[in-house]
């Protein structure tokens, strides 16, 4: 495959994964985009880092923006990802081929010489004058042969007066200049400066004389989803062009600004990786960016268009996708919605997880439980089996989700509760009932029960009856307090007192719900 072909495959495949993700035009990016936008602008920052966790929309993110400001930027893109079947020393090449492609996409103008027949002589006699002389002597002794005995002896001694002082000669400056020039040209090195390298800093300079009210912006995406060889080959390209005292201050290439998008806490683990922790990530990756890494943040806009998000999804289940697409609130949205503001904001939700999720039907499990009073309730009536289901394929399967949990529970030991928080009783309850499974069995008969844990320092009354529907489970918690608490549900107790701004280790609940989940299920099989 031609790169030429190359690039314009990877175009459509572009123009297909924007059709995929049309539900990013519903929401807004003016917040985070005004600040990246104050943050490119300042005159010191010629130099970015844009970091994000993966799936975050960093490359939907910057393209939107570079669309906006068209009026203020140009923006030559690399997707280095391209290159992850091309050998190590080639990366430089393909770099240099995809920014000329761009490049002359923009339509600037070759400088064109046309030289005249007089000068070109003039130039020609200066460059050639001993050969012109030689072939003219040899003209003039077919004349007159006596001319031999001086033009040939005069040839042979001028050659030899050239060769003695080629010979004797010590010119330090010529030397140095003729091992730099090697360098210069040799393909693959970092001080590579050959003919196509001055050309496309040729044009650079072009259009931005042909724009000048514009800065020219080179944006390298997704750097840390290639190979580690080809990361740091690139970052070396660019790392030894601002270090070579010639280029001081200046970007590779003459761009105004440099971008790199990435998540720099994997570039710092591919680093540790590569060169062992006892190294100084921080002054290696500090010539990168000019003044802070600029952390992209697309989590408040995934927060406030959660909503949209479960109106979009579709599912096999005509009741719960009535309480998605209702708006009202309801056990389900309200969960599920409080769950992933956490997973949002602690970084281990991305919204191309949540744009996957909604582009397909989910079909929730449906398995059937036994009770101690012999009884069935069933997964997709239970709304806290519902829900983990759904938690479970959103993530991508279990391990992810554990991984999630175990991430949010760093971010958040415990969350304060209190009674005019809806449902807050049925989402401590079901998880209760989910961990004391051994000890109730889903007893639907609605009797007190009492749950203790000396770990997370709680003591949970509960109690569990039909779901709605009836063909399902649904637990609530009557009254939580310390683990040594005396109380035993049956108390007569102001409901609100019980529980005013009480701090509870939730998602570490969340975690052992699902694990007991997991594992009755897996007895099911």
């Amino acid at each position: 495959m031609s790169l030429l072909h190359a690039t314009w495959l990877n175009q459509d495949r572009w123009q297909q994964y924007s059709n995929r993700r049309m539900i990013f035009k519903e929401l807004s990016i003016t917040n985070e985009s005004s600040r990246f936008h104050e943050h490119l602008s300042s005159q010191e920052n010629d130099r970015i880092i844009l970091s994000g966790i993966f799936g975050l929309g960093k490359t939907y993110f910057i393209n939107k923006f570079f669309q906006d400001k068209e009026d203020e930027y140009i923006s030559i893109k690399l997707n280095p990802v391209n290159y992850s079947v091309s050998g190590n020393q080639d990366i430089f090449e393909l770099i240099k081929f995809d920014i000329g492609f761009q490049l002359f996409s923009l339509n600037p103008e070759f400088e064109k010489v046309e030289m005249g027949t007089f000068l070109a002589g003039q130039y020609y006699l200066i460059e050639n004058y001993r050969e012109v002389i030689k072939n003219l002597t040899k003209n003039l002794s077919k004349l007159d042969h006596r001319l031999n005995v001086i033009v040939n002896p005069a040839i042979e001694l001028g050659e030899k007066i050239d060769q003695f002082k080629k010979e004797r000669s010590i010119d330090d400056e010529k030397e140095l200049k003729s091992f730099l020039e090697f360098f210069k040209l040799k393909k693959g090195t970092f001080r590579e400066e050959d003919s196509i390298t001055e050309l496309i800093h040729y044009l650079v300079q072009t259009v931005k004389s042909n724009n000048p009210n514009k800065k020219i912006v080179l944006t390298i995406d997704d750097l840390d989803r290639i190979d580690p060889e080809h990361i740091f080959r690139i970052l070396n390209v660019f790392s030894t062009h601002f270090d070579f005292y010639d280029y001081e201050g200046e970007n590779k290439f003459g761009f105004d600004k440099v971008i790199l998008i990435c998540d720099i806490a994997n570039i710092r683990e591919i680093f540790r990786s590569r060169y062992g922790s006892n190294i100084d990530f921080s002054g290696y990756i500090d010539k990168f960016y000019s003044t802070e890494i600029f952390h992209y943040s697309f989590s408040s806009i995934i927060v406030e268009n959660l909503k949209k998000f479960f109106k979009s999804i579709k599912t096999n289940h005509s009741i719960i996708q009535d309480y998605f697409q209702s708006g009202h609130e309801n056990i389900y949205t309200n969960e599920l919605e409080f769950i992933l503001n956490h997973f949002v904001t602690a970084n281990c939700l991305s919204t191309r997880a949540l744009v996957n999720f909604l582009n397909k039907e989910y079909k929730f499990p449906n398995y059937t439980l036994e009770t101690d009073d012999r009884a069935k309730i069933y997964s997709t009536e239970t709304p806290i089996l519902g829900t983990l289901d759904l938690l479970e394929n959103l993530m991508g399967g279990s391990e992810e989700l554990l991984k999630a949990l175990e991430k949010t529970i760093e971010r958040y030991p415990r969350k304060e509760f209190s009674p005019y928080q809806s449902f807050w009783d049925a989402r401590i309850g079901n998880l209760i009932m989910l961990i004391d499974n051994e000890e109730n069995n889903f007893d639907l008969s609605g009797e007190n029960r009492i749950y203790q844990s000396e770990k997370y320092n709680i003591r949970v009354a509960y109690k569990i009856q039909p779901s709605s529907s009836h063909y399902g489970a649904y637990a609530r918690a009557t009254r939580i307090g310390h683990h040594n608490d005396e109380f035993t549900g049956e108390e007569t107790i102001d409901f609100h007192q019980s529980i005013t701004k009480r701090k509870l280790p939730y998602f570490q609940l969340l975690r052992d719900a699902y694990l007991n989940k997991l594992s009755f299920i897996t007895n099911l099989r």
